[in-house]
């Protein structure tokens, strides 16, 4: 086993799991409605297919916060399916109870941490794979726990249809210039707005309250879309 390998197998976590209070709706959402909308095992598309009970197109979203974007997207499109990755609970709550109240048939969510809901080296499942404001871990100390990191492409690399798109989006420069530089020497992807350049802000990404506090505080948004070679 390789010295990458074993970074793959053993990532250090993006995100420290904290037990935040849950309102009364969010608990009663998840009590009630988690095993109808959960999604334990991603390895295959005919198993996500069952999962969804359609073979449509499935968009991931990784860190879906409070679920607006997910939802809007499984609203505004219903022939396609969207599996929402959030290990915070309340965020999961107020999904479940907004998607249930919808009756949306065409999301799942799950609380796994990314690196343990895929399996390494399986076929293509997605077509966009969306990274929304991620942690930015601001302190330098900390940058290793940054999500977008060598590791990471490596990791969602294969889950991604050849035609598919990765779409990220930071209100963070340092973490956009890391981005950057970590795309740059990445053999198997290509930054699809040129080396060294943000792309604009694609037109189906809704606006969640993350991109509100962003824009509130004049900060900058760095969007880049993604693309296997």
């Amino acid at each position: 086993m390789t010295a990458k390998d074993t970074a793959i197998q053993n990532p250090i976590r993006s995100f420290v799991r904290r037990n935040s209070r849950l309102t009364p709706a969010q608990r009663t959402a998840l009590e009630n409605n988690w095993a109808r909308y959960e999604l334990t095992n991603c390895s295959t598309f005919d198993e996500l297919s069952r999962a969804f009970h359609s073979r449509a197109p499935v968009t991931l979203e990784i860190g879906s916060g409070d679920g607006a974007c997910p939802l809007e997207l499984a609203q505004r499109s219903p022939n396609e399916n969207f599996l929402a990755v959030e290990v915070y609970r309340p965020g999961l709550g107020r999904l479940l109870h907004r998607a249930a109240d919808s009756e949306l048939l065409n999301i799942r969510v799950s609380d796994q941490d990314i690196w343990d809901l895929l399996p390494r080296g399986t076929e293509p499942l997605f077509e966009k794979i969306l990274i929304f404001f991620p942690d930015p871990w601001p302190k330098k100390r900390h940058h290793k726990r940054r999500l977008l990191q060598e590791e990471f492409f490596d990791l969602i690399e294969p889950y991604l249809h050849r035609h598919g798109r990765v779409f990220i989006a930071t209100d963070s420069i340092s973490y956009a210039q890391s981005i950057l530089e970590t795309v740059a020497v990445l053999p198997r992807w290509i930054n699809l707005a040129g080396e060294g350049r943000f792309s604009v802000r694609p037109k189906f990404r809704p606006t969640t309250k993350f991109e509100n506090k962003a824009i509130v505080a004049n900060s900058p948004i760095a969007e880049f879309v993604l693309a296997r070679r």
